[in-house]
């Protein structure tokens, strides 16, 4: 029995590309899987699972896409996107956000540096 096309089982996770409303093409199907592999590979040592929904835009017109990464242990992080014309823009748009709120969550948990006491004391 062969995997359904939509689902590509990444080094660690799988990545499910879908349309809600609407048919995903192969090249369109094929860049969103490679974008999230990178964004897998770089933050966390892969996620468990990425899902990404790409939709009509609001009231009809365009374009939308919604990202959602599971890292584990609880940790989820989601974006949104919209463009008029172009999925690959409203695909980009939703892949951005999730990018800096990985960021941010990895910068944070590796922080180490001690807190200022002077800071604190003119709090």
């Amino acid at each position: 029995m062969a995997a359904p096309e939509n689902i590509d089982n990444a080094r660690d996770g799988r990545i499910v590309v879908s349309g809600q409303q609407m048919d995903v093409g192969d090249a369109l199907r094929t860049h969103a899987t490679e974008q999230a592999s990178r964004l897998s590979e770089k933050y966390f040592d892969g996620a468990e699972d990425i899902t990404i929904t790409f939709s009509p835009g609001g009231k009809g017109a365009g374009f939308g896409c919604n990202v959602r990464v599971h890292a584990g242990r609880g940790l989820f992080f989601d974006g949104h996107g919209e463009h008029s014309s172009n999925a690959y823009t409203a695909f980009a748009t939703a892949l951005e956000r999730v990018d800096k709120q990985l960021r941010r969550r990895k910068r944070a948990m590796r922080e180490d540096k001690p807190v200022n006491a002077m800071k604190e004391a003119l709090l």
